[in-house]
């Protein structure tokens, strides 16, 4: 056997250990959270409510950026908001090395932080019988807490552009990336001539009540890391 395919064989032996032993020659990215809990308490005369916890660097690269999500639910279980913990605050950054443990807190927004309420309408479609017209709508609420109050309006038009007509639906408690379903009717007596419709959110509200908070979840988000070079 020559050279060559001495080293061959050698090289062959080598790699099929690493893939025995199950290692990978991809460095592994992960957080691995070790505990959460939720905690209710009265700070300067208002009710808060927090996810604290803890997690690890369980990988073999060094975190650069990495996020927990947290959600908050009612005892019915409706998700009333979402928040984040992520390793940068005020452009500082956090760095995790393999084995740092993070201690990460999530607060449940306020009225005076940055809460993102929306309502997105994701698909609609207009039918038409002998006895009525109506527009049937699909909506998400899409932000990040629980809408108290919601209002989607519909106008009717004929086939020369004409207003017809205009009517709404509204809902209540629309938990976080819940869907909502619903039919607007047409009001208008020559409904019959109806050719085409428009869609659009009118009015979006929310209330923040910690007290509604019951339980929650937290799970690992973004993460982004670097190989450490020896």
């Amino acid at each position: 056997m020559n050279k060559t395919r001495v080293l061959l064989l050698i090289f062959l032996i080598m790699a099929l250990s690493f893939l025995a032993k199950g290692c990978s020659f991809h460095p592994k990215t992960s957080l691995m959270i070790l505990q959460y809990y939720l905690e209710k308490a009265v700070v300067d005369g208002e009710l808060t409510a927090e996810i604290k916890g803890a997690a690890v660097n369980d990988g073999s690269t060094r975190l650069e950026y990495a996020e927990v999500e947290g959600n908050f639910y009612s005892q019915d279980g409706t998700l009333l908001a979402t928040g984040f913990a992520k390793t940068i605050k005020e452009l500082v950054f956090l760095i995790l090395d393999p084995g740092d443990v993070w201690d990460f807190t999530i607060t449940y927004p306020s009225a005076l932080g940055d809460v993102h309420s929306s309502l997105n309408i994701l698909q609609w479609d207009l039918k038409k019988d002998s006895s009525a017209a109506r527009i049937i709508v699909k909506a998400e609420n899409n932000g990040d807490v629980m809408l108290s109050f919601a209002e989607i309006t519909g106008t009717f038009y004929d086939a020369a552009d004409e207003e017809l007509d205009s009517a709404t639906a509204t809902t209540t408690r629309l938990g976080v990336g819940e869907v909502w379903e619903f039919s607007i009717y047409c009001p208008a007596p020559n409904f019959e001539d109806v050719d085409h419709v428009t869609v659009e959110v009118t009015e979006v509200d929310y209330e923040l009540e910690p007290a509604q908070v019951d339980h929650a979840t937290a799970e690992v988000g973004t993460l982004r890391g670097r190989t450490i070079m020896p």
